[in-house]
């Protein structure tokens, strides 16, 4: 199993978005009450999902990667594409949250999204996912990893936990209309 850079061009974002993206999503809304993709075809959600993350991950501090559990050679490096018979099994995407100067917390990595497909579950994929996070943080200079996690899926929040993660701010959200 190899984790490598998600190449940034519409066929690999194209791909990610069907094969990874997509049923991170539908696995989230089944855990989690609140989260729902919009009800619309899925060939409009990949196409938006491509857009959106061709200018995300076109950012300097963000990342994504993917891991392929076979079909990725070293000579299938640099050409901008995912190998056609590359089986996808997870990802992990991360971000620079810059602390300024005028406070006093070290910059932190930010886990957006992780996701391991289910036949990979339980492999040991989730933690080299959340390790390659880990030296995307080295290599930024940032001393801290931090992600959100839903308060309903709770086998995420027992992962995390189990892992280290520890909270240290509580979000909270209500209707604007209800102010």
């Amino acid at each position: 199993m190899e984790i490598r850079r998600l190449p940034v061009t519409d066929d690999a974002l194209g791909r990610f978005a069907e094969e990874l993206w997509l049923p991170y999503h539908r696995d989230l809304a089944a855990a989690v009450e609140a989260h729902a993709l919009a009800d619309r075809p899925d060939e409009e959600l990949i196409a938006e999902n491509v857009a959106f993350h061709r200018d995300l991950l076109a950012e300097e501090d963000r990342r994504g990667w993917v891991a392929v559990d076979e079909g990725w050679t070293e000579t299938d490096t640099g050409d901008g594409e995912l190998p056609a018979n590359a089986d996808l099994t997870g990802f992990v995407l991360t971000s620079v949250d810059a602390c300024p100067d005028v406070f006093d917390r070290p910059d932190r990595l930010v886990v957006g999204d992780i996701y391991v497909a289910e036949p990979h579950r339980g492999s040991g994929l989730a933690r080299r996912l959340v390790e390659r996070a880990a030296a995307d943080a080295h290599e930024a200079g940032c001393s801290e990893l931090r992600l959100d996690v839903d308060v309903d899926n709770e086998c995420a929040l027992a992962f995390y936990e189990k892992l280290g993660f520890s909270a240290y701010r509580k979000q909270l959200t209500m209707p604007a209309n209800d102010v």
